[in-house]
């Protein structure tokens, strides 16, 4: 079974998207690291609350650089690797097994203490976790020798 649609260079086309989402919200991002922890220690001193950046408005859409960085992801699994045979078509139907569990166990402990997650949040950590997991499981076949 065929897990992968798009050829090679299209990890080159997802690293592009990725870098435009956070070109995109540039203004954002840097807020966040020069702000970040001043906003942060304002809450605590002050009963006030900040107004935080949700990922989805009333309307139910999401912004555009949260948009950028699913695509990003989800072009880069369904790229070809350079050695794509059947031994890496079973690292990543093992891959995509641990991201589940993985995914499920985060959930769990975000429901216990939070409460709340926001769907596309989840499919981030669904998607990450599996790129993260298949990876390393590459990195260790190359180690041991299974890989040529």
């Amino acid at each position: 079974m065929k897990l992968t649609i798009l050829p090679n260079w299209c990890k080159w086309l997802s690293l592009a998207l990725l870098i435009s989402s956070f070109r995109v919200d540039y203004n954002n991002l840097i807020d966040a690291f020069l702000r970040g922890y001043d906003s942060q220690a304002m809450l605590m001193a002050n009963t006030e609350t900040i107004p935080v950046r949700k990922s989805s408005d009333n309307s139910g859409t999401y912004p555009l650089p949260d948009l950028l960085i699913l695509l990003s992801v989800v072009v880069y699994i369904l790229s070809k690797d350079k050695r794509d045979d059947e031994f890496i078509n079973s690292i990543r139907a093992q891959a995509l097994l641990a991201a589940f569990l993985v995914t499920s166990i985060t959930m769990m402990f975000i429901y216990a203490f939070n409460g709340r997650l926001d769907g596309s949040y989840l499919i981030l950590i669904q998607l990450l976790s599996y790129v993260i997991i298949f990876k390393f499981m590459k990195i260790r076949a190359d180690i041991v020798g299974v890989i040529d």
